[in-house]
């Protein structure tokens, strides 16, 4: 689910608890995926996230559907992946034709839950928001999210956050915190991290 956030970061895990993923395990995936999915015209790394939502999901067996505002008024889009679909405000699904960056991320994030098999499922004890970050269907998505759409290759030659939200056709706050991410764990000066 893409939610509306008012108030910036959440400090807390925002989904439900699922199988835990590292990000170097979420960055694997991402790279195993990205090569089928398809390229803007002309770009090397911006995705066409229309196509992406009208026919390889569809392809993959995922139907979308389109609501109205009103009746999807606090998130942006859902997944049900034991229906085999996903649920795009009308909004949304008009800013994606006009190659908005929020819409574009929301395309991807909810295919990051169909990537990812996060189904809800019962797991006994769970309390929900009392489960770490890297249990969180949410933390996840996003992580997915970032990992496909500015992949490593782009990420190395951008350089600036500005550079690779152009490259990437995505926000440039969103860029920042991925270059950010990708030094803490080391990946972008070659250095070596505990943690992947």
């Amino acid at each position: 689910m893409t939610t509306f956030y008012s108030n910036g970061d959440a400090r807390t895990p925002q989904g439900l608890k699922v199988s835990p993923h590292s990000y170097a395990s979420l960055e694997e995936i991402a790279d195993g995926i990205r090569p089928a999915l398809p390229l803007q015209r002309g770009e090397r790394f911006s995705l066409d996230c229309i196509k992406i939502l009208e026919n390889t999901l569809p392809t993959a067996g995922y139907n979308y559907k389109i609501v109205d505002v009103d009746d999807l008024d606090e998130c942006a889009a859902f997944t049900i992946p034991e229906k085999n679909l996903v649920v795009v405000r009308g909004d949304i699904y008009d800013m994606l034709h006009q190659e908005n960056v929020f819409a574009r991320s929301t395309v991807v994030h909810e295919m990051g839950h169909i990537v990812l098999k996060h189904a809800v499922t019962l797991h006994r004890g769970a309390v929900l928001g009392q489960h770490k970050f890297f249990e969180d269907s949410e933390w996840q998505a996003k992580a997915i999210t970032a990992a496909i759409m500015m992949p490593l290759a782009a990420c190395r030659e951008a350089g600036t956050p500005e550079k690779l939200a152009e490259m990437c056709g995505t926000g440039i706050s969103t860029a920042t915190f991925r270059l950010d991410n990708l030094r803490r764990y080391g990946k972008l000066t070659g250095q070596r991290s505990l943690f992947w």
